[in-house]
């Protein structure tokens, strides 16, 4: 979800700079050791729990990147941009089912006291990138 935009705009601000490349595994070794550690995730809860997790983030990065080409297309006429606005809606509900799917999902492995400390962890975490992003500029 947010780790898709963020991903992106920081490997964009990266490389316009000239600064050392974007560093996808890293940031992934990142986010789970700093979810686990808010969440109180043992090692066993974290090692079934990440795979749903990033599976669930591959699902909503495709729908993300879908509605930024739906943004980018700039349509022309009535007709054109109500559907491009259908097609962001659609997108955006396709996106919190595919988080409710999950919660659901989470929730067989996590209770419901880790998970909504998971989730607080995942804002946490991309605010403080963003940050970290801004300062570096």
């Amino acid at each position: 979800m947010i780790l898709t935009l963020l991903m992106a705009m920081s490997t964009t601000m990266l490389m316009a700079q000239g600064k050392p490349q974007f560093n996808p595994a890293k940031f992934r070794a990142d986010l789970e050791k700093f979810i686990t550690a808010e969440a109180g995730l043992t090692s066993a809860e974290a090692t079934k729990f990440f795979p749903l997790y990033h599976e669930m983030g591959e699902k909503q990065r495709a729908l993300y990147n879908k509605m930024r080409q739906l943004r980018q297309s700039r349509p022309v006429g009535e007709k054109e941009c109500k559907k491009a606005i259908s097609d962001m809606d659609r997108c955006e509900l396709e996106i919190k089912q595919i988080q409710s799917n999950y919660h659901n999902r989470f929730l067989r492995i996590i209770s419901g006291e880790k998970l909504y400390k998971v989730i607080a962890a995942e804002e946490n975490f991309h605010r403080q990138a963003m940050r970290n992003a801004a300062r570096r500029r």
